[in-house]
């Protein structure tokens, strides 16, 4: 039986210095048969700055968005558009695969219908954050995809998803318009697997954007707007993970003031390490709302 060819989606905004190690990553992986689709979001021809590089490959192809910094949504929904695998997965320009990523994930894809890696969340060249726990990986099998533990300590996934069977896209969202994709995504794949393969490798670094000064008013803007969308009914979220991303996204809300203060003072600090010390702790509901103010450091 032939393996499916897998869509490898790449959004691109300014990504001269890091695409290279990003691209790279995909064309070494040992799947078959792949393809990856750049999408220039700044008119940059990335084919071309490969090439210039070193690195030439006839399975990368290009799309523009058509503008500048129009949004990863839109970059992602470009280059969905014009993916021609039946499995299709993500990889942003400034991160990069393991190896072995899509053979660990394929199978799941195939069978369930999506599948989710653990990710591993760098800064500063140290891994600070993990998808699974400790505890989640002892026996080396699949776990069991939930909307509380993809949204528990908002470190980002990057699904493979079978394309005939699951038709969504990104929505446009100032933040977390990939969150609202895998929640829509696991309602229309309630069977989505996460391997303990820790196949995707997410940098943050000083200075980026979701690191930025500008994050914590991005952040409000984004779950105020996710709240209206739930309540609406514009997702296509299951009832039971309507339910759950409504608490969560009204508690991060609350949050972001707090994180915001507490990021700015300590830029090797990430969301999602100040995430799981908060989700560590039982809190009381006083010192929740003190929290929540402000008035008490993690």
């Amino acid at each position: 039986m032939a393996q499916p060819t897998i869509s490898v989606l790449m959004p691109a905004y300014k990504a001269e210095a890091t695409i290279k190690r990003a691209a790279k990553s995909v064309l070494e992986q040992d799947w078959p048969d792949l393809e990856l689709v750049i999408s220039s979001d700044d008119g940059q021809d990335y084919i071309g700055v490969l090439s210039k590089q070193g690195l030439t490959d006839d399975r990368i192809r290009q799309v523009m968005t058509g503008g500048v910094g129009t949004g990863d949504w839109n970059a992602r929904n470009a280059a969905l558009k014009a993916a021609e695998g039946e499995l299709v997965t993500l990889i942003d320009s400034d991160d990069e695969y393991a190896s072995g990523r899509l053979s660990a994930l394929a199978p799941l894809a195939m069978k369930n219908g999506a599948a989710i890696d653990d990710t591993q969340l760098y800064l500063n060249e140290l891994v600070v954050a993990t998808l699974l726990h400790d505890h989640e990986r002892i026996d080396g099998k699949s776990v069991q995809a939930t909307a509380p533990l993809i949204l528990r300590d908002r470190t980002p996934v990057f699904p493979m998803w079978n394309k005939k069977n699951v038709n969504i896209n990104w929505h446009e969202l100032p933040h977390a318009s990939d969150v609202i994709f895998s929640l829509e995504l696991l309602s229309a794949a309630p069977e989505m697997k996460i391997t303990p393969h820790g196949g995707y490798l997410y940098y943050k670094r000083p200075g980026s954007m979701t690191l930025s000064d500008s994050m914590t008013q991005r952040s409000r803007q984004a779950y105020y707007a996710i709240i209206n969308s739930i309540t609406s009914g514009k997702y296509s979220f299951s009832p039971e993970i309507a339910d759950f991303a409504l608490y969560e996204i009204s508690k991060n809300l609350n949050q972001a003031n707090a994180f915001g203060q507490i990021l700015s003072g300590n830029p090797n600090l990430t969301h999602e390490m100040l995430a799981i010390r908060f989700n560590q702790r039982s809190m009381i509901e006083k010192e929740r709302i003190a929290f929540f103010r402000g008035e008490l450091e993690l």
